[in-house]
């Protein structure tokens, strides 16, 4: 006798789609995520990249403002929650006419972002000088030189490759169930945020290899924006996960995979020290095993 069908087994036949919003307290988190609330910050920290980016825009600040990556979080106009590709081998049955199918690796596709260019076009300044230091332009007797006028009239200037670890960079792209700040308060400087459902890729050794030529034209104004295609060698993924007060972190001490990856108990909304996540004393910096960006 064949399974019934588990939409009949479980009575989903008869749940309106509004369900889904409404009945929280039987659905938990599992209620539709929305596009359009997320963040994006590039680690540039530890690396020559952030002076040389500092050296070639008009933004810094002699290290009092932010840095790079968090003044092009606010900007970032599109982006993606990368996927990836299991490649696979075939194997033909010579006398069964079977054909089989088994995994080979793991492949990450390239992504693209989009970032809105600011009036004095800081995020094009980023960006453009990343892929100047991959690639720098030396002088014939190898300085760099000091200005971009003695680089374009040195016509035996040419570029040399940097090593990749000192250009691959890390990125976060966060996306958010709903506001940090409830509605009245989230324009303000401060306020008092309760952390939401989120997830959280963070993708490892990226780099930039194409900027997307921006296009200007007369007639309807626009905002401007540069688009970037990456690749980066892996992503992982944190959760955390909210229904009413209580709060869950994915990578937390009470949510520990065994070695068989059977037996993951439930995360509890406490750090690893016990201390409740919502705790105004709770340490944000990322010391305790918890970071929310």
């Amino acid at each position: 006798m064949a399974n019934r069908p588990n939409v009949f087994a479980e009575g989903r036949h008869i749940l309106p789609t509004q369900d889904l919003y409404i009945t929280r307290d039987k659905f938990g988190s599992n209620v539709p995520a929305y596009n359009n609330i997320y963040d994006v910050w590039i680690d540039f920290a530890g690396k020559g990249l952030t002076r040389f980016i500092n050296q070639h825009t008009f933004y810094d600040r002699g290290g009092r403002g932010p840095s790079p990556g968090s003044a092009l979080a606010l900007f970032c106009s599109e982006a993606v929650l990368p996927g990836s590709t299991i490649e696979t081998a075939e194997v033909r049955g010579l006398r069964q006419g079977v054909v089989q199918n088994y995994a080979t690796y793991r492949s990450y596709p390239d992504i693209t972002l989009t970032w809105y260019s600011q009036q004095d076009y800081y995020t094009n300044d980023v960006f453009n000088a990343w892929m100047e230091y991959i690639s720098p332009t030396r002088l014939a007797d190898s300085r760099y030189g000091d200005s971009t006028r003695t680089r374009r009239n040195d016509k035996a200037s040419f570029r040399r490759l940097k090593y990749p670890e000192f250009y691959k960079c890390n990125m976060q792209i966060t996306s958010f169930s709903k506001n940090l700040l409830e509605k009245e308060t989230r324009l303000e400087e401060k306020g008092s945020p309760q952390f939401p459902s989120s997830i959280t890729y963070f993708v490892e050794n990226l780099f930039p290899t194409n900027i997307v030529a921006s296009p200007l034209a007369y007639g309807k104004t626009e905002l401007v924006k540069t688009s970037v295609t990456f690749k980066y060698e892996y992503y992982y993924i944190d959760r955390t996960s909210r229904a009413g007060e209580t709060f869950k972190v994915s990578d937390s001490g009470n949510n520990r995979r065994t070695d068989s990856m059977n037996d993951a108990r439930a995360s509890q909304g406490t750090d690893n020290a016990g201390r409740d996540f919502d705790d105004p004393q709770f340490n944000l910096s990322g010391n305790d095993g918890f970071t929310m960006y």
